[in-house]
């Protein structure tokens, strides 16, 4: 029988843990699987997981939550022959966004059991930290720290976080960008290292972006002129791919940057502060997921 370990984060913006627990019995009961349920706590980390999961020896992990929660799980899967399922439960669910999962509990679930793992890609990121969908400096990373700190909740909080920091004037920096291909110094509103098409509202901001084809892109957000703010919202906010002078794709393998100050880096919906440099590279094929 399948084994199936579901990781839940319980302050999930769009979680309901009695209400996730009712469908997952349900749908059990109807597939015929062997299943636990574990709701993370604060001082949960990659380490704790992965032993969490070689307790239960599952064989499919399903993380409920946002994106932080889904890199926290798959990060702990790196390695091992797991099959990673996802029930998006966050306020912007990228990954999910980028994969076609639902919403709604009991259809992603059915998806896990329907359908057989496909691998995808990871970005590794100064040797220990894993990207999945999209990392970036700059104006999102600001953004995604003021909902945090606010505690705002859901796209609109993220909308309104988003207006506020477009408006409250530009602060573009200036780093230094190392490819195979590429050596060169840029200014920059905002830099992405991305391995999916869009963020979670549905703003593509890498058209050329897969996550199964061994490489990844850097998206590169110049200064621009007044009027690129606007064009800049459509996108971001409504999901509006412009095809602007002042945006710059670079595909690669492999890259470095070096910032001309300490910047928050923002990883699939989590900030790490201070950040001066990055090594980035591409892990092909590094994680199994179960989607459509």
């Amino acid at each position: 029988m399948t084994k199936i370990l579901f990781i839940a984060n319980p302050k999930s913006y769009k979680l309901d843990k009695y209400d996730l627990e009712s469908v997952i019995s349900e749908v059990a009961g109807k597939y015929k699987f062997k299943w636990e349920l574990y709701f993370t706590v604060k001082s949960d980390t990659k380490n704790s997981i992965r032993k969490k999961i070689s307790r239960y020896e599952p064989d499919i992990v399903v993380a409920a939550g946002g994106d932080g929660t889904v890199n926290q799980v798959a990060s702990g899967l790196i390695g091992s022959k797991i099959d990673l399922g996802i029930i998006p439960a966050g306020s912007a669910n990228g990954l999910a966004y980028n994969l076609g999962i639902p919403l709604d509990i009991r259809m992603a679930i059915e998806i896990i059991l329907e359908n057989k793992a496909k691998p995808v890609d990871s970005i590794r990121i100064n040797d220990d930290i894993f990207c999945f969908h999209l990392g970036d400096i700059g104006i999102n990373a600001r953004i995604v720290r003021r909902f945090e700190q606010e505690g705002s909740k859901g796209l609109t909080g993220y909308g309104k976080q988003m207006l506020k920091e477009l408006f409250s004037g530009r602060t573009h920096f200036k780093f230094m960008l190392k490819t195979p291909s590429t050596y060169k110094k840029f200014s920059a509103e905002m830099v992405v290292i991305a391995n999916a098409k869009s963020f979670g509202t549905g703003a593509v901001i890498n058209p050329e972006g897969l996550m199964d084809d061994g490489e990844f892109e850097i998206v590169i957000i110049r200064p621009y002129p007044w009027w690129g703010l606007f064009y800049l919202i459509r996108m971001i906010l409504f999901g509006k791919r412009e095809k602007l002078k002042f945006i710059q794709l670079i595909k690669t393998k492999q890259a470095e940057m070096v910032f001309d100050k300490p910047h928050d880096l923002q990883v699939d919906g989590e900030i790490i502060k201070d950040v001066k440099s990055l090594k980035t590279e591409i892990i092909p094929s590094v994680l199994n997921i179960r989607y459509k």
